[in-house]
């Protein structure tokens, strides 16, 4: 470990090798009946199997320690693996709220599930986005530009010293379609409303839409999986959100390794 300032409490610590996406996520990805069990790494320049984790010193071990606490214990397990997704699995047997032709909509807390811990994941995974870039396992560098004041006031939340900030809203919603449920997206910039900032990001089935500044419709809020309103989770189709970014990576990618066997060796 080496010495330096850790990013989350800002004190000059020993330092972790930190992961962009928790080790526990990657354990999920390894899922395979193939010989070769590593994770399918997609860019838009390449695609291959292999074990690489995107990691670099960033935290000391309190602030590691708070973000297994505060979000990845609990929500891991609940992540599709295998056959079984726990988390769609409980929504199954409850009574929604309501239901629309498109989602299915719960409150966290009749659900028995904790949408502050769901939050604090999702934001956990966002902030380390944008706080450094990361090299990926093809090279580039990639981050999330956050604006300072958001990143700032997540980092507060982050670290216990505010609640969820008044300025951001946490959607949570659980993918119903195989693809969401079998693949992790990367934060990324929804430009899809011109109205509100707002980032995306897919973790094994659980998709997330986090909008940010004081501008954003209050019933986004009143929404949030965590925060003062009705902490609410979704349940829903996802490819929507999902199967267009693979597409587009797909379109150029190239195989390497054992995907490119598999291609060469397709009937």
């Amino acid at each position: 470990m080496k010495i330096g300032v850790c990013a989350l409490c800002g004190q000059l610590r020993k330092l972790h090798e930190s992961h962009f996406l928790p080790k526990g996520i990657y354990r999920l990805l390894r899922e395979s009946n193939s010989k070769n069990n590593n994770p399918v790494l997609i860019s838009a320049r390449v695609s291959m199997q292999k074990s690489y984790q995107m990691t670099q010193p960033l935290l000391c071990s309190a602030c590691e320690r708070r973000f297994s606490e505060n979000g990845e214990s609990y929500v891991l397990p609940l992540l599709k693996k295998r056959g079984k997704f726990p988390l769609l699995d409980r929504l199954k047997v409850a009574i929604p709220l309501y239901t629309t032709p498109e989602n299915a909509a719960f409150t966290c807390p009749s659900v028995g599930l904790d949408g502050e811990k769901i939050a604090y994941f999702g934001l956990s995974i966002l902030w380390r986005a944008a706080v450094r870039p990361w090299r990926t396992f093809d090279g580039e560098l990639i981050s999330v530009q956050l604006e300072p004041q958001y990143q700032e006031s997540i980092r507060r939340y982050l670290v216990g010293e505010t609640p969820l900030p008044s300025d951001v809203a946490a959607i949570a919603t659980v993918a119903t379609d195989f693809v969401s449920q079998n693949i992790c997206l990367l934060p990324n910039r929804i430009t899809d409303n011109t109205m509100y900032i707002a980032y995306g990001l897919l973790t094994k089935g659980l998709y997330y839409r986090f909008i940010m500044g004081d501008n954003h419709p209050p019933a986004m809020r009143e929404i949030s999986c965590a925060g003062p309103g009705m902490n609410m989770i979704f349940a829903r189709n996802c490819s929507e959100n999902s199967w267009p970014a693979v597409e587009t990576m797909m379109a150029t990618s190239i195989p390497k390794g054992d995907l490119a066997d598999i291609g060469t060796k397709a009937p």
